[in-house]
């Protein structure tokens, strides 16, 4: 009986062996990669190497074309699109050439996406054989091209797909497929998913891709860095490391990350408003030390460790590394202390309001450091250093007069500087709270209509509503008005930090205003040198010419109107006065202290500032205050900070408290968060009390909890 029963499964497993997979009847492509490329514009060239295989080779022309793509000499991750120039093959199940086939067949690469246009997706193969260039983006890691005797993938856009972008089916698909070997790429990096393919922060390339990123210690294998601009980064191994906890999630910054040149323009000729600047060309001295070259000196750039003889030789990098995420973990991730370093992280890459995040995460941990002495608990994090931001930073014009959008840092999509920096640790120096809360949301929906810059046609830039080519109704004009008004501070609100009140209910954000142009030591902003102007206050020497008592001079800056606010502010005690064109200063006038920061905003016939030296001469600085704005959010970090408090509540706690707050200063701490559809549209996220440190107003205390800066 049992002998009957094998003889049966035996027969029916070779006739449906037989019926499968006939020998005269396709069964597999044999794909080969003959070179992969990228393109720009109606150009390619081949896709450069690692710089690893580099160095070992000597140059990028020296590599042999056979060695690339090996396990020892990956491809870079491009940022824009590749070419792979392949050969098919079609084989019946004998391994055979099967020359019988004749038909379209569809492509994949894995990993990895084809072009959204149908028709790089297929091609047709004529008597077994098909030569044909295959199109993706985002290859990354082990990649195979695959041919299929199949249907392209379907595009579910929501649209009808034209049929001349199909192939004419035939009429029965095998559905046979063959794969290439594997072409290795460099493997991900966190600053490899974020690394836009062009000047646009709004989204990372990887969107909706399953991702790893690091290396599980049992494979005997780490991450390693590939840095074409950073050789002393190159090679390094990746270093991820927990930068702040979340009621959600966590934030992680790979602190290795290649430093990175700046882009700037773009394939549509946008540009850069203000570059970064050149790193300096450093000459070493005898005793190991360094002095920057200012003669022609032959020196080396820092970075990028080419040869140079003036900071101009040198280029310039980007603010941040695009390598820090925020790990949306869902709840509390518990096991993970701020300061952890990670082997790897894996998950789906999404974005939410703009801000790439990495969502159903798993990580394994390299190091908890919570379990070393305590003063080693900054072993990793001190590497995280926050980056001050700055009126650069937040895409502003090296120019006397602010323009329109300079009221929102960062407010430009195409701002890089500040996406570079997204989920990192950033600083902000001397920002003021809002002095008033109105709410704009009139009809109780619990949201307001944000606002966008706009040019009529013959009129100047001007703040209006987003509703482009639809008529804006009344409720949303009312209430988009009054919100404007109050983040910019713009007509009843005029000169006002004002932060709307809904938004700060619902979401907990609300906006400060960062600090003025001036000398940096005083924490102000001197990157824009032209929102500035310096005067230098002088002292007489000899006598009057006419045999009097020689006269004290008084020196002006001008060109100011009503309603600029400055920063006034000298580094040795002056006297000054602020007056018409014609206004001089002298003996009586109001003394400013050295190093003194003094706010001023002028009125209807104000235009301009003078300057008198006392017993020293003094080099003093007026810096145009730009009025830019950011947003804060601290409601988990200092719960008990209430920034819509009132200054005049009947306890007289909270009124002295609420007066402390809005009279002070502070220096803030925290992760930078991108939040596209708010105004302004970074929010900077503390993480607990001790990031937040204040400068007391005169006559003024640090609102509790909150300590003095040191």
């Amino acid at each position: 009986m049992r002998r009957a029963l094998a003889g049966v499964l035996t027969l029916a497993l070779s006739a449906c062996l037989e019926e499968a997979a006939p020998p005269n009847q396709l069964n597999s492509f044999k794909v080969k990669v003959l070179g992969v490329y990228e393109r720009s514009g109606g150009n390619r060239s081949p896709l450069a190497v690692a710089s690893s295989c580099v160095a070992q080779y000597g140059s990028a022309a020296a590599v042999p074309a056979e060695v690339k793509g090996l396990r020892t000499c990956r491809y870079v991750i491009p940022r824009g699109e590749v070419e792979f120039d392949i050969t098919a093959t079609a084989t019946s199940i004998s391994g055979t050439p099967f020359v019988d086939f004749t038909g379209p067949v569809s492509f994949r690469v894995i990993p990895g996406d084809l072009p959204t246009d149908l028709r790089a997706r297929w091609a047709n193969a004529s008597l077994g054989e098909l030569s044909a260039t295959v199109r993706a983006i985002h290859p990354y890691g082990e990649v195979r091209v695959w041919v299929e005797d199949a249907p392209p993938k379907s595009l579910f856009d929501g649209g009808v797909v034209p049929a001349d972008q199909l192939p004419v089916e035939t009429n029965k698909r095998t559905y046979a497929a063959g794969t290439s070997p594997i072409v290795y790429f460099a493997d991900q990096t966190l600053q490899s998913l974020q690394l836009p393919n062009d000047l646009d922060n709004r989204s990372s390339p990887f969107v909706g891709e399953f991702v790893v990123v690091g290396k599980d210690p049992i494979s005997g294998d780490t991450l390693k860095q590939t840095c074409a601009d950073d050789p002393t980064r190159n090679g390094g191994d990746a270093l991820m490391v927990v930068t702040g906890l979340d009621p959600s999630g966590f934030f992680v910054t790979d602190i290795s990350a290649c430093r990175l040149k700046e882009q700037l323009s773009d394939s549509l000729g946008n540009s850069v408003r203000t570059a970064e600047p050149s790193e300096p060309c450093w000459i070493s001295q005898a005793d190991g030390g360094r002095e920057e070259s200012l003669d022609g000196g032959a020196g080396t750039c820092l970075i990028a460790q080419k040869a140079c003889h003036k900071r101009a030789d040198c280029p310039g990098y980007m603010p941040g590394t695009y390598a820090s995420m925020f790990i949306y973990n869902y709840n509390f991730p518990d096991g993970l202390d701020e300061g952890d370093l990670l082997f790897t992280l894996s998950g789906s890459v999404q974005e939410f309001t703009s801000t790439t995040q990495m969502v159903f995460p798993a990580w394994s941990t390299a190091e908890r450091v919570r379990r070393l002495p305590q003063d080693q608990w900054n072993k990793w994090l001190q590497f995280a250093r926050p980056y001050d931001i700055n009126m650069r930073t937040c895409g502003q014009d090296n120019a006397a007069t602010p323009f329109l959008t300079d009221a929102l840092c960062g407010h430009n999509r195409r701002n890089m500087k500040m996406e570079s920096l997204e989920s990192g640790l950033v600083r902000l120096r001397r920002v003021r709270f809002p002095k008033k809360f109105v709410n704009c949301d009139f009809n109780a929906n619990g949201s307001v209509p944000f606002f966008c810059e706009t040019k009529p046609p013959g009129e100047d830039w001007q703040w209006s509503t987003c509703s482009f080519d639809a008529p804006e109704p009344e409720v949303d004009r009312v209430e988009r008005v009054c919100n404007m008004n109050c983040v910019i501070g713009m007509g009843e609100q005029a000169g006002e930090i004002c932060s709307e009140e809904s938004t700060f209910k619902g979401f907990g954000q609300y906006v400060v205003e960062m600090t003025l142009p001036g000398p940096s030591s005083l924490g102000l902003d001197d990157v824009l040198p032209l929102r500035q102007q310096l005067a230098v206050a002088k002292l007489a020497v000899g006598p009057a010419t006419d045999g009097g008592v020689a006269q004290n001079p008084s020196v002006r800056v001008d060109g100011y109107g009503p309603g600029i606010e400055v920063a006034i502010t000298c580094d040795r005690a002056t006297r000054y006065h602020v007056g018409p064109t014609t206004v001089v200063a002298a003996e009586g006038d109001a003394v400013l202290a050295a190093n003194q920061v003094v706010r001023h905003a002028f009125a209807d016939a104000e235009t301009s500032v003078a300057f008198q030296a006392i017993t020293e001469q003094a080099t003093c600085s007026v810096g145009i205050n730009a009025r830019t704005r950011i947003n804060l959010i601290t409601k988990d970090a200092i719960p008990e900070l209430n920034p819509d408090c009132d200054e005049n509540d009947a306890d007289a706690t909270k009124a002295q408290l609420c007066h402390n707050l809005r009279g002070s200063e502070f220096d803030v701490i925290g992760h930078l968060r991108h939040v596209q559809p708010a105004r302004p549209r970074w929010v900077v996220v503390p993480r607990a009390v001790d990031d937040v440190c204040c400068y007391p107003g005169p006559g003024l205390e640090c609102p509790k909890p909150i300590k003095p800066c040191q």
